[in-house]
Protein backbone atom coordinates (compact mmCIF):
# COMPACT_ATOMS: atom_id res chain seq x y z
CA UNK A 1 0.00 0.00 0.00
CA UNK A 2 2.80 2.35 0.86
CA UNK A 3 4.50 1.54 -2.46
CA UNK A 4 1.41 2.40 -4.50
CA UNK A 5 0.91 5.70 -2.73
CA UNK A 6 4.56 6.61 -3.31
CA UNK A 7 4.29 5.92 -7.04
CA UNK A 8 1.12 7.96 -7.31
CA UNK A 9 2.83 10.84 -5.57
CA UNK A 10 5.77 10.60 -7.93
CA UNK A 11 3.54 10.68 -11.02
CA UNK A 12 1.71 13.66 -9.63
CA UNK A 13 5.02 15.48 -9.03
CA UNK A 14 6.18 14.80 -12.57
CA UNK A 15 2.86 16.03 -13.96
CA UNK A 16 3.10 19.18 -11.90
CA UNK A 17 6.64 19.81 -13.12
CA UNK A 18 5.64 19.34 -16.75
CA UNK A 19 2.64 21.62 -16.28
CA UNK A 20 4.81 24.23 -14.59
CA UNK A 21 7.38 24.01 -17.42
CA UNK A 22 4.60 24.44 -20.00
CA UNK A 23 3.25 27.46 -18.13
CA UNK A 24 6.71 28.99 -17.91
CA UNK A 25 7.34 28.36 -21.61
CA UNK A 26 3.96 29.84 -22.55
CA UNK A 27 4.64 32.85 -20.35
CA UNK A 28 8.08 33.28 -21.90
CA UNK A 29 6.65 33.12 -25.41
CA UNK A 30 3.90 35.53 -24.47
CA UNK A 31 6.46 37.89 -22.97
CA UNK A 32 8.59 37.68 -26.09
CA UNK A 33 5.56 38.28 -28.32
CA UNK A 34 4.53 41.29 -26.25
CA UNK A 35 7.95 42.89 -26.85
CA UNK A 36 7.74 42.50 -30.64
CA UNK A 37 6.69 45.32 -32.91
CA UNK A 38 3.70 45.05 -35.22
CA UNK A 39 5.95 44.37 -38.21
CA UNK A 40 7.97 41.73 -36.36
CA UNK A 41 4.86 39.93 -35.15
CA UNK A 42 3.31 39.86 -38.62
CA UNK A 43 6.64 38.75 -40.07
CA UNK A 44 6.43 35.72 -37.76
CA UNK A 45 2.80 35.10 -38.76
CA UNK A 46 3.60 35.43 -42.46
CA UNK A 47 6.57 33.03 -42.31
CA UNK A 48 4.53 30.56 -40.25
CA UNK A 49 1.69 30.68 -42.81
CA UNK A 50 4.11 30.17 -45.72
CA UNK A 51 5.63 27.16 -43.92
CA UNK A 52 2.22 25.58 -43.30
CA UNK A 53 1.09 26.08 -46.87
CA UNK A 54 4.22 25.33 -48.86
CA UNK A 55 6.74 23.38 -46.75
CA UNK A 56 6.08 19.61 -46.81
CA UNK A 57 5.38 18.19 -43.34
CA UNK A 58 7.83 15.67 -42.00
CA UNK A 59 10.69 17.14 -44.03
CA UNK A 60 13.39 19.18 -42.30
CA UNK A 61 13.14 22.97 -42.14
CA UNK A 62 16.52 24.70 -42.00
CA UNK A 63 16.69 28.12 -40.32
CA UNK A 64 19.85 30.08 -41.14
CA UNK A 65 21.06 33.14 -39.25
CA UNK A 66 23.64 35.66 -40.50
CA UNK A 67 26.84 36.67 -38.80
CA UNK A 68 26.65 39.13 -35.93
CA UNK A 69 28.99 41.88 -34.84
CA UNK A 70 30.34 39.92 -31.88
CA UNK A 71 32.10 36.66 -32.59
CA UNK A 72 31.17 35.13 -29.24
CA UNK A 73 27.66 35.78 -27.95
CA UNK A 74 26.71 33.96 -24.76
CA UNK A 75 23.08 35.00 -25.09
CA UNK A 76 20.81 37.13 -27.16
CA UNK A 77 20.90 39.84 -24.49
CA UNK A 78 24.59 40.48 -25.19
CA UNK A 79 23.82 41.48 -28.78
CA UNK A 80 23.45 45.09 -29.87
CA UNK A 81 19.92 46.45 -29.73
CA UNK A 82 18.93 45.98 -33.44
CA UNK A 83 20.34 42.45 -33.52
CA UNK A 84 18.64 41.66 -30.22
CA UNK A 85 15.29 42.60 -31.79
CA UNK A 86 16.00 40.37 -34.80
CA UNK A 87 16.90 37.44 -32.57
CA UNK A 88 13.65 37.91 -30.67
CA UNK A 89 11.79 37.55 -33.95
CA UNK A 90 13.72 34.36 -34.70
CA UNK A 91 13.06 32.97 -31.22
CA UNK A 92 9.32 33.55 -31.49
CA UNK A 93 9.22 32.01 -34.97
CA UNK A 94 11.16 28.93 -33.85
CA UNK A 95 8.79 28.49 -30.92
CA UNK A 96 5.75 28.77 -33.17
CA UNK A 97 7.18 26.33 -35.73
CA UNK A 98 8.10 23.90 -32.98
CA UNK A 99 4.65 23.95 -31.39
CA UNK A 100 3.08 22.29 -34.40
CA UNK A 101 5.69 19.47 -34.46
CA UNK A 102 5.10 19.21 -38.20
CA UNK A 103 8.75 19.44 -39.22
CA UNK A 104 12.20 18.63 -37.88
CA UNK A 105 13.91 21.99 -37.37
CA UNK A 106 17.63 22.54 -37.93
CA UNK A 107 19.19 25.87 -36.96
CA UNK A 108 22.41 26.92 -38.68
CA UNK A 109 24.17 29.65 -36.76
CA UNK A 110 26.74 32.15 -38.03
CA UNK A 111 29.85 30.27 -36.89
CA UNK A 112 29.54 27.27 -39.20
CA UNK A 113 30.29 24.77 -36.41
CA UNK A 114 26.82 23.21 -36.43
CA UNK A 115 27.11 21.53 -39.83
CA UNK A 116 25.67 18.03 -39.63
CA UNK A 117 25.85 15.00 -41.86
CA UNK A 118 22.44 13.53 -42.53
CA UNK A 119 20.98 11.12 -45.03
CA UNK A 120 17.64 13.01 -44.99
CA UNK A 121 17.58 15.57 -47.80
CA UNK A 122 16.59 19.06 -46.72
CA UNK A 123 13.57 20.50 -48.54
CA UNK A 124 12.81 23.87 -46.93
CA UNK A 125 15.04 26.78 -45.95
CA UNK A 126 14.36 30.01 -44.05
CA UNK A 127 17.20 32.55 -44.33
CA UNK A 128 17.09 35.59 -42.05
CA UNK A 129 18.98 38.59 -43.34
CA UNK A 130 19.75 41.68 -41.32
CA UNK A 131 22.24 44.10 -42.80
CA UNK A 132 24.62 46.12 -40.68
CA UNK A 133 26.13 48.03 -43.59
CA UNK A 134 24.79 48.89 -47.01
CA UNK A 135 27.45 46.92 -48.89
CA UNK A 136 27.44 43.83 -46.64
CA UNK A 137 24.45 42.06 -48.25
CA UNK A 138 26.58 40.00 -50.64
CA UNK A 139 28.92 38.83 -47.90
CA UNK A 140 26.07 38.06 -45.49
CA UNK A 141 24.13 35.83 -47.87
CA UNK A 142 27.23 34.18 -49.33
CA UNK A 143 28.41 33.21 -45.85
CA UNK A 144 25.04 31.73 -45.00
CA UNK A 145 24.82 29.69 -48.20
CA UNK A 146 28.42 28.47 -47.90
CA UNK A 147 27.66 27.36 -44.34
CA UNK A 148 24.63 25.40 -45.55
CA UNK A 149 26.48 23.82 -48.47
CA UNK A 150 28.88 21.97 -46.17
CA UNK A 151 26.02 19.72 -45.05
CA UNK A 152 25.55 16.41 -46.87
CA UNK A 153 21.78 17.06 -46.81
CA UNK A 154 22.16 20.32 -48.78
CA UNK A 155 19.49 20.67 -51.47
CA UNK A 156 19.68 23.78 -53.70
CA UNK A 157 16.46 22.68 -55.40
CA UNK A 158 14.49 23.02 -52.17
CA UNK A 159 12.15 25.89 -51.33
CA UNK A 160 13.86 29.00 -49.95
CA UNK A 161 12.29 31.85 -48.01
CA UNK A 162 14.54 34.86 -47.41
CA UNK A 163 13.30 37.14 -44.64
CA UNK A 164 14.76 40.66 -44.69
CA UNK A 165 14.41 42.31 -41.30
CA UNK A 166 16.40 45.52 -41.72
CA UNK A 167 16.13 48.56 -43.94
CA UNK A 168 18.36 49.01 -46.95
CA UNK A 169 18.60 52.17 -49.05
CA UNK A 170 17.51 50.20 -52.14
CA UNK A 171 13.82 50.01 -53.07
CA UNK A 172 12.10 46.77 -52.10
CA UNK A 173 12.00 45.28 -55.63
CA UNK A 174 15.67 46.12 -56.30
CA UNK A 175 16.70 44.60 -52.98
CA UNK A 176 14.75 41.44 -53.80
CA UNK A 177 16.38 41.27 -57.24
CA UNK A 178 19.79 41.69 -55.61
CA UNK A 179 19.14 38.81 -53.20
CA UNK A 180 17.85 36.53 -55.97
CA UNK A 181 20.92 37.35 -58.05
CA UNK A 182 23.29 36.44 -55.19
CA UNK A 183 21.55 33.12 -54.56
CA UNK A 184 21.66 32.29 -58.28
CA UNK A 185 25.34 33.12 -58.63
CA UNK A 186 26.44 31.31 -55.46
CA UNK A 187 24.40 28.11 -55.62
CA UNK A 188 22.06 28.28 -58.64
CA UNK A 189 19.02 28.65 -56.35
CA UNK A 190 15.82 29.32 -58.29
CA UNK A 191 12.96 28.36 -55.99
CA UNK A 192 13.21 31.41 -53.74
CA UNK A 193 10.74 33.89 -52.25
CA UNK A 194 12.00 37.12 -50.68
CA UNK A 195 9.93 38.64 -47.86
CA UNK A 196 10.51 42.39 -47.42
CA UNK A 197 8.40 44.67 -45.20
CA UNK A 198 7.30 47.98 -46.64
CA UNK A 199 7.41 49.68 -43.26
CA UNK A 200 10.30 49.22 -40.83
CA UNK A 201 9.19 51.49 -37.99
CA UNK A 202 9.45 49.80 -34.59
CA UNK A 203 6.01 50.44 -33.20
CA UNK A 204 4.76 48.74 -30.01
CA UNK A 205 1.70 46.50 -30.15
CA UNK A 206 -0.67 49.04 -28.57
CA UNK A 207 0.31 51.81 -31.02
CA UNK A 208 -1.85 50.45 -33.85
CA UNK A 209 -5.50 51.22 -33.08
CA UNK A 210 -7.08 51.73 -36.50
CA UNK A 211 -8.24 48.85 -38.69
CA UNK A 212 -7.54 50.65 -41.97
CA UNK A 213 -4.37 49.58 -43.83
CA UNK A 214 -2.23 51.33 -46.36
CA UNK A 215 0.36 50.15 -48.85
CA UNK A 216 3.02 50.73 -46.23
CA UNK A 217 1.38 48.26 -43.82
CA UNK A 218 2.16 45.24 -45.97
CA UNK A 219 4.85 42.62 -46.35
CA UNK A 220 5.85 42.08 -49.96
CA UNK A 221 6.80 38.66 -51.32
CA UNK A 222 8.97 38.69 -54.46
CA UNK A 223 10.37 35.99 -56.73
CA UNK A 224 11.91 35.68 -60.21
CA UNK A 225 11.76 33.37 -63.22
CA UNK A 226 15.18 32.56 -64.70
CA UNK A 227 14.16 31.53 -68.23
CA UNK A 228 11.46 33.91 -69.36
CA UNK A 229 11.51 36.55 -72.09
CA UNK A 230 14.97 35.43 -73.25
CA UNK A 231 16.70 36.23 -69.94
CA UNK A 232 18.60 32.90 -69.88
CA UNK A 233 19.33 32.74 -66.16
CA UNK A 234 20.05 36.44 -65.59
CA UNK A 235 18.24 38.16 -62.74
CA UNK A 236 17.05 41.41 -64.30
CA UNK A 237 13.81 41.97 -62.48
CA UNK A 238 11.54 40.33 -59.92
CA UNK A 239 7.80 40.09 -59.73
CA UNK A 240 5.52 40.75 -56.77
CA UNK A 241 3.85 37.42 -56.06
CA UNK A 242 1.64 38.43 -53.15
CA UNK A 243 1.32 40.77 -50.18
CA UNK A 244 0.75 40.05 -46.51
CA UNK A 245 -1.72 42.58 -45.15
CA UNK A 246 -0.94 43.74 -41.61
CA UNK A 247 -4.36 43.71 -39.98
CA UNK A 248 -5.80 41.60 -37.17
CA UNK A 249 -4.07 38.18 -37.56
CA UNK A 250 -2.83 39.09 -41.01
CA UNK A 251 -3.74 37.61 -44.41
CA UNK A 252 -2.50 37.26 -47.97
CA UNK A 253 -4.15 39.64 -50.38
CA UNK A 254 -4.13 37.25 -53.39
CA UNK A 255 -3.49 33.78 -51.89
CA UNK A 256 -1.42 32.70 -54.89
CA UNK A 257 0.92 29.73 -54.97
CA UNK A 258 4.30 31.11 -53.89
CA UNK A 259 6.46 28.35 -55.42
CA UNK A 260 5.25 27.81 -58.99
CA UNK A 261 7.11 25.70 -61.53
CA UNK A 262 10.03 27.73 -62.87
CA UNK A 263 11.74 25.35 -65.28
CA UNK A 264 10.06 25.84 -68.66
CA UNK A 265 9.61 23.25 -71.38
CA UNK A 266 11.04 25.68 -73.93
CA UNK A 267 14.29 27.44 -73.03
CA UNK A 268 14.06 29.82 -76.01
CA UNK A 269 17.48 28.86 -77.37
CA UNK A 270 19.41 29.70 -74.18
CA UNK A 271 23.03 28.47 -74.27
CA UNK A 272 24.32 25.65 -72.09
CA UNK A 273 28.07 25.08 -71.71
CA UNK A 274 28.98 21.41 -71.86
CA UNK A 275 32.16 19.77 -70.60
CA UNK A 276 32.95 16.29 -71.91
CA UNK A 277 35.29 13.53 -70.79
CA UNK A 278 35.74 10.03 -72.16
CA UNK A 279 37.14 7.90 -74.93
CA UNK A 280 35.85 6.56 -78.19
CA UNK A 281 32.97 5.68 -78.71
CA UNK A 282 31.52 7.72 -75.84
CA UNK A 283 33.20 11.05 -76.67
CA UNK A 284 34.60 11.78 -80.14
CA UNK A 285 35.86 15.19 -81.27
CA UNK A 286 35.13 15.56 -84.97
CA UNK A 287 36.24 19.16 -85.61
CA UNK A 288 37.66 22.22 -83.88
CA UNK A 289 38.43 25.66 -85.27
CA UNK A 290 38.74 29.29 -84.23
CA UNK A 291 36.13 31.90 -85.08
CA UNK A 292 36.88 35.41 -86.29
CA UNK A 293 36.57 36.79 -82.77
CA UNK A 294 39.21 34.35 -81.54
CA UNK A 295 36.89 32.02 -79.63
CA UNK A 296 37.44 28.28 -80.20
CA UNK A 297 34.64 26.02 -81.44
CA UNK A 298 34.57 22.27 -80.79
CA UNK A 299 32.38 19.79 -82.62
CA UNK A 300 31.87 16.72 -80.44
CA UNK A 301 29.89 13.52 -80.95
CA UNK A 302 29.69 10.10 -79.33
CA UNK A 303 27.24 7.96 -77.41
CA UNK A 304 27.15 10.23 -74.36
CA UNK A 305 27.07 13.44 -76.36
CA UNK A 306 24.25 12.44 -78.71
CA UNK A 307 21.91 11.82 -75.77
CA UNK A 308 22.54 15.35 -74.51
CA UNK A 309 22.09 16.79 -78.00
CA UNK A 310 18.74 15.05 -78.32
CA UNK A 311 17.52 16.42 -74.98
CA UNK A 312 18.79 19.93 -75.78
CA UNK A 313 17.02 19.91 -79.13
CA UNK A 314 13.79 18.81 -77.50
CA UNK A 315 13.77 21.63 -74.90
CA UNK A 316 15.32 24.23 -77.28
CA UNK A 317 18.75 24.64 -75.66
CA UNK A 318 21.84 25.74 -77.58
CA UNK A 319 24.77 23.47 -76.67
CA UNK A 320 28.24 25.05 -76.52
CA UNK A 321 30.95 22.43 -76.14
CA UNK A 322 34.10 23.27 -74.23
CA UNK A 323 37.45 21.63 -74.99
CA UNK A 324 36.83 17.87 -74.53
CA UNK A 325 39.03 15.73 -72.29
CA UNK A 326 39.81 12.61 -74.30
CA UNK A 327 41.97 11.09 -71.53
CA UNK A 328 40.42 9.51 -68.47
CA UNK A 329 43.12 10.47 -66.01
CA UNK A 330 42.93 12.21 -62.65
CA UNK A 331 43.88 15.64 -63.99
CA UNK A 332 41.15 15.58 -66.64
CA UNK A 333 38.46 14.80 -64.08
CA UNK A 334 39.86 17.34 -61.61
CA UNK A 335 39.79 20.07 -64.26
CA UNK A 336 36.21 19.27 -65.28
CA UNK A 337 35.05 19.27 -61.68
CA UNK A 338 36.78 22.61 -61.07
CA UNK A 339 35.16 24.08 -64.20
CA UNK A 340 31.75 23.00 -62.96
CA UNK A 341 32.25 24.46 -59.47
CA UNK A 342 33.70 27.71 -60.85
CA UNK A 343 30.77 28.24 -63.25
CA UNK A 344 32.89 27.71 -66.37
CA UNK A 345 30.66 24.84 -67.48
CA UNK A 346 27.02 24.03 -66.79
CA UNK A 347 26.79 20.33 -67.65
CA UNK A 348 29.23 17.42 -67.70
CA UNK A 349 28.73 14.35 -69.86
CA UNK A 350 30.77 11.36 -70.89
CA UNK A 351 32.23 8.55 -68.81
CA UNK A 352 31.35 9.80 -65.34
CA UNK A 353 31.17 6.95 -62.82
CA UNK A 354 28.76 7.36 -59.94
CA UNK A 355 31.39 7.64 -57.23
CA UNK A 356 31.37 9.98 -54.20
CA UNK A 357 34.29 11.92 -55.65
CA UNK A 358 32.08 13.01 -58.57
CA UNK A 359 28.57 12.99 -57.10
CA UNK A 360 28.51 15.60 -54.32
CA UNK A 361 26.00 18.02 -52.84
CA UNK A 362 27.24 20.70 -55.24
CA UNK A 363 25.92 18.99 -58.36
CA UNK A 364 23.34 16.46 -59.51
CA UNK A 365 23.71 13.24 -61.45
CA UNK A 366 21.18 11.92 -63.92
CA UNK A 367 20.28 8.27 -64.16
CA UNK A 368 22.99 6.27 -66.00
CA UNK A 369 22.27 5.96 -69.72
CA UNK A 370 24.94 3.34 -70.41
CA UNK A 371 26.26 0.53 -68.26
CA UNK A 372 29.76 -0.85 -68.57
CA UNK A 373 31.30 -3.71 -66.64
CA UNK A 374 34.95 -3.91 -65.66
CA UNK A 375 36.19 -7.46 -65.29
CA UNK A 376 39.44 -8.63 -63.75
CA UNK A 377 41.01 -11.33 -65.91
CA UNK A 378 43.18 -13.89 -64.12
CA UNK A 379 45.31 -16.62 -65.72
CA UNK A 380 43.91 -20.12 -65.94
CA UNK A 381 45.57 -22.77 -63.76
CA UNK A 382 48.52 -24.37 -65.52
CA UNK A 383 49.03 -28.12 -65.89
CA UNK A 384 51.49 -29.44 -63.34
CA UNK A 385 54.63 -30.77 -65.13
CA UNK A 386 55.20 -34.54 -65.08
CA UNK A 387 58.32 -34.37 -62.95
CA UNK A 388 56.58 -32.16 -60.45
CA UNK A 389 53.61 -34.52 -60.29
CA UNK A 390 55.90 -37.49 -59.68
CA UNK A 391 57.76 -35.65 -56.97
CA UNK A 392 54.54 -34.70 -55.22
CA UNK A 393 53.36 -38.33 -55.09
CA UNK A 394 54.87 -38.65 -51.64
CA UNK A 395 55.63 -36.02 -49.09
CA UNK A 396 59.18 -34.90 -48.48
CA UNK A 397 59.46 -36.99 -45.32
CA UNK A 398 58.54 -40.19 -47.20
CA UNK A 399 61.08 -39.48 -49.93
CA UNK A 400 63.79 -38.84 -47.36
CA UNK A 401 62.92 -42.03 -45.49
CA UNK A 402 63.07 -44.08 -48.70
CA UNK A 403 66.45 -42.61 -49.60
CA UNK A 404 67.78 -43.25 -46.12
CA UNK A 405 66.60 -46.90 -46.25
CA UNK A 406 68.28 -47.40 -49.63
CA UNK A 407 71.56 -45.96 -48.38
CA UNK A 408 71.34 -48.06 -45.22
CA UNK A 409 70.71 -51.19 -47.30
CA UNK A 410 73.75 -50.40 -49.47
CA UNK A 411 75.89 -50.12 -46.35
CA UNK A 412 74.57 -53.42 -44.96
CA UNK A 413 75.22 -55.23 -48.25
CA UNK A 414 78.76 -53.89 -48.44
CA UNK A 415 79.54 -54.78 -44.81
CA UNK A 416 78.15 -58.29 -45.27
CA UNK A 417 80.42 -58.86 -48.26
CA UNK A 418 83.63 -57.62 -46.54
CA UNK A 419 83.37 -58.73 -42.91
CA UNK A 420 84.37 -62.42 -42.32
CA UNK A 421 81.95 -64.67 -40.49
CA UNK A 422 83.18 -67.31 -38.13
CA UNK A 423 80.35 -69.81 -38.31
CA UNK A 424 79.26 -69.45 -41.90
CA UNK A 425 80.86 -69.00 -45.24
CA UNK A 426 81.67 -65.61 -46.54
CA UNK A 427 79.21 -63.65 -48.67
CA UNK A 428 79.52 -63.73 -52.46
CA UNK A 429 81.87 -61.29 -54.13
CA UNK A 430 78.88 -59.34 -55.62
CA UNK A 431 78.44 -57.51 -52.32
CA UNK A 432 82.12 -56.88 -51.69
CA UNK A 433 82.08 -53.79 -53.91
CA UNK A 434 80.33 -50.62 -52.72
CA UNK A 435 79.13 -49.79 -56.23
CA UNK A 436 77.72 -53.28 -56.74
CA UNK A 437 75.96 -53.09 -53.38
CA UNK A 438 74.33 -49.75 -54.38
CA UNK A 439 73.24 -51.17 -57.75
CA UNK A 440 71.64 -54.15 -56.03
CA UNK A 441 69.80 -51.89 -53.58
CA UNK A 442 68.64 -49.61 -56.44
CA UNK A 443 67.53 -52.61 -58.52
CA UNK A 444 65.31 -53.88 -55.73
CA UNK A 445 63.93 -50.33 -55.15
CA UNK A 446 62.85 -49.97 -58.81
CA UNK A 447 61.62 -53.59 -59.05
CA UNK A 448 64.44 -55.12 -61.13
CA UNK A 449 66.10 -58.51 -60.43
CA UNK A 450 69.51 -58.44 -58.74
CA UNK A 451 72.45 -60.31 -60.40
CA UNK A 452 73.21 -62.41 -57.31
CA UNK A 453 71.08 -63.16 -54.25
CA UNK A 454 72.61 -63.12 -50.76
CA UNK A 455 73.92 -66.44 -49.44
CA UNK A 456 74.01 -65.93 -45.70
CA UNK A 457 70.82 -66.39 -43.71
CA UNK A 458 71.14 -63.10 -41.86
CA UNK A 459 71.56 -61.10 -45.04
CA UNK A 460 68.72 -63.00 -46.70
CA UNK A 461 66.34 -61.99 -43.88
CA UNK A 462 67.39 -58.34 -44.24
CA UNK A 463 67.14 -58.66 -48.03
CA UNK A 464 63.59 -59.99 -47.70
CA UNK A 465 62.52 -57.13 -45.46
CA UNK A 466 63.99 -54.62 -47.91
CA UNK A 467 62.12 -56.26 -50.82
CA UNK A 468 58.82 -55.95 -48.88
CA UNK A 469 59.46 -52.27 -48.18
CA UNK A 470 60.30 -51.53 -51.83
CA UNK A 471 57.28 -53.50 -53.03
CA UNK A 472 54.87 -51.42 -50.94
CA UNK A 473 56.45 -48.17 -51.99
CA UNK A 474 56.47 -49.19 -55.66
CA UNK A 475 52.84 -50.34 -55.60
CA UNK A 476 51.62 -46.98 -54.24
CA UNK A 477 53.84 -45.02 -56.61
CA UNK A 478 52.65 -46.95 -59.70
CA UNK A 479 49.00 -46.43 -58.73
CA UNK A 480 49.47 -42.65 -58.56
CA UNK A 481 51.58 -42.65 -61.71
CA UNK A 482 48.86 -44.39 -63.73
CA UNK A 483 46.21 -41.95 -62.42
CA UNK A 484 48.38 -39.01 -63.50
CA UNK A 485 48.62 -40.43 -67.00
CA UNK A 486 44.85 -40.94 -67.24
CA UNK A 487 43.79 -37.63 -65.59
CA UNK A 488 46.34 -34.77 -65.71
CA UNK A 489 46.45 -32.52 -62.63
CA UNK A 490 46.35 -28.70 -62.79
CA UNK A 491 47.43 -26.04 -60.32
CA UNK A 492 44.96 -24.62 -57.78
CA UNK A 493 42.46 -22.24 -59.34
CA UNK A 494 42.40 -18.55 -58.24
CA UNK A 495 38.91 -18.20 -56.79
CA UNK A 496 39.07 -15.36 -54.23
CA UNK A 497 40.68 -11.95 -54.00
CA UNK A 498 42.96 -13.26 -51.25
CA UNK A 499 44.18 -16.04 -53.55
CA UNK A 500 45.00 -13.46 -56.20
CA UNK A 501 46.71 -11.15 -53.72
CA UNK A 502 48.88 -13.96 -52.32
CA UNK A 503 49.82 -15.27 -55.74
CA UNK A 504 52.78 -14.21 -57.85
CA UNK A 505 50.54 -12.93 -60.64
CA UNK A 506 51.59 -9.44 -61.74
CA UNK A 507 48.75 -6.89 -61.75
CA UNK A 508 48.28 -4.71 -64.79
CA UNK A 509 45.51 -2.23 -65.58
CA UNK A 510 44.43 0.33 -68.14
CA UNK A 511 45.56 3.79 -67.12
CA UNK A 512 42.09 5.23 -67.86
CA UNK A 513 40.61 3.10 -65.07
CA UNK A 514 42.95 4.35 -62.35
CA UNK A 515 40.62 7.26 -61.56
CA UNK A 516 37.89 4.72 -60.77
CA UNK A 517 39.76 2.00 -58.94
CA UNK A 518 41.42 4.32 -56.43
CA UNK A 519 38.11 5.87 -55.34
CA UNK A 520 36.17 2.69 -54.65
CA UNK A 521 34.76 2.13 -51.18
CA UNK A 522 35.39 -1.65 -51.23
CA UNK A 523 38.07 -2.15 -48.52
CA UNK A 524 39.34 -5.52 -49.77
CA UNK A 525 39.81 -4.19 -53.29
CA UNK A 526 41.61 -1.08 -52.00
CA UNK A 527 43.92 -3.33 -49.99
CA UNK A 528 44.55 -5.42 -53.09
CA UNK A 529 45.53 -2.35 -55.15
CA UNK A 530 47.88 -1.15 -52.43
CA UNK A 531 49.51 -4.58 -52.07
CA UNK A 532 50.01 -5.12 -55.79
CA UNK A 533 51.31 -1.60 -56.34
CA UNK A 534 54.21 -2.34 -53.96
CA UNK A 535 55.29 -5.44 -55.87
Amino acid sequence: MHFSLQMAGTDMSVSMLLLLAAVIQTAAVALAVSTLTIEQLHTVLCVWTVAHRHFPPGRPIVVSLPRTTSDVTPSALSEPLPQRDHLKTVDVLLGKLHDGTRWPIEVFGPNGDDTTDSSVLQHSYILFVWIEEADSLNETIENQVENLRYSTAWNPRGRFLVVVTERNHEPAHLLAAHICSILWQVARIVNVVVLIPNQYAYRPMHAMRTTSTTAADRLNLYTWFPFQLGRCGEVQEVILLDEWVIEHNGRFSQNVHLYPEKVPKNFMGCPVRVGTVGIDPFVIMTENYTQNDGSPVYKVTGLSVEILKLVSQKINLTTIFLAPSLDMDFFSYAKLKADLSEDISDVLTGILPLLPVFVTAYNDATIPYTHEYVKMLVPCPKAIPGTQKLMTTFSLSVWLTAGFVMLLTTAVFWCAGNVPYRSVCNETHTYQSLSNSFRSAWAVFVGVAVPQQPTTSVLRVFFFLYVCFCFSISTVFQAFFVSYLVEPVDEKKLETLDDLMNSQVVYGSISTLNIIQYHLSYPELVKFYEHKSLQ
